[in-house]
C-alpha cells in the first residue's frame, strides 16, 4: 500500500504517540491550564499530577475542530465514553478536583506544592524496578484491545523475560538479605 501524505503522523499530533510510546514512565505535572493539545499531552502521560489551580478542556468544539491530539482514544479509556463525550461535546473547563473524580488526574496537591511533590514521586518511581515497568506498560498497552484470556498469555512471555532480568535477581538478593533494592533498569 503506497502511503499518503493524511497518513503520516508528523508535526505537534506526533509527540503524544512519543510519549505514549515512551519504554519508561511518564508523569505530567499540571500546574495551570491543559487546554486543548496541552490536556492531549497530559492524557499522553502515565501518570498525571496536578496543582489544585490547575484546568482541563477539550476546547476543540467551541473553535469549530476536533481533538486530533490522541484524546479521542485515550479519555474514553480513563473516563468512559458518557463522560469523554461530554467533555468533548461541550468543551468545558474542569477545575482539578473535577478533573480528578473523573480520573483524569491521580492526584492533586496545593499549588506550591506540586513540582516538589511531582519531582519526589518521580524519584520514587526510578528507584523501582525499571525494567519491569517498561514491561507492564507494554503488557498495559496491549491489554486495552484484548480480552482477559488473551491478556493473560501476553503476560507469560513478559513474565519470562522479567524473571531473566537482572533486576528480578537484585530483588530477591535484596529481599533475603532485608535491604533495599539497588535496580538498574536491566
Amino acid at each position: 500500500r503506497t502511503r499518503r501524505p493524511q497518513d503520516e503522523i508528523e508535526g505537534v499530533r506526533a509527540f503524544p504517540l512519543k510519549l505514549h510510546n515512551l519504554q519508561k514512565p511518564s508523569i505530567a505535572a499540571v500546574n495551570g491550564a491543559a487546554i486543548g493539545l496541552g490536556m492531549g499531552i497530559a492524557l499522553s502521560c502515565d501518570i498525571r499530577l496536578a496543582s489544585q489551580k490547575a484546568k482541563f478542556s477539550e476546547m476543540f468544539v467551541r473553535r469549530g475542530l476536533i481533538p486530533a491530539d490522541g484524546s479521542c482514544w485515550q479519555l474514553p479509556r480513563m473516563i468512559g465514553l458518557g463522560n469523554t463525550f461530554m467533555l468533548q461535546y461541550t468543551g468545558d473547563v474542569l477545575e482539578a478536583d473535577t478533573a480528578e473524580r473523573f480520573g483524569i488526574v491521580s492526584k492533586t496537591f496545593p499549588h506550591d506544592e506540586l513540582i516538589e511533590s511531582t519531582l519526589s514521586f518521580a524519584h520514587s518511581i526510578a528507584q523501582g524496578a525499571t525494567y519491569s515497568m517498561s514491561l507492564i506498560k507494554k503488557l498495559i498497552h496491549k491489554s486495552l484491545d484484548t480480552d482477559l484470556a488473551d491478556s493473560l498469555r501476553l503476560a507469560g512471555p513478559a513474565q519470562n523475560l522479567a524473571r531473566r532480568s537482572y533486576d528480578h535477581k537484585e530483588g530477591i538478593r535484596s529481599f533475603v538479605e532485608k535491604r533495599a533494592p539497588n535496580f538498574i533498569g536491566r
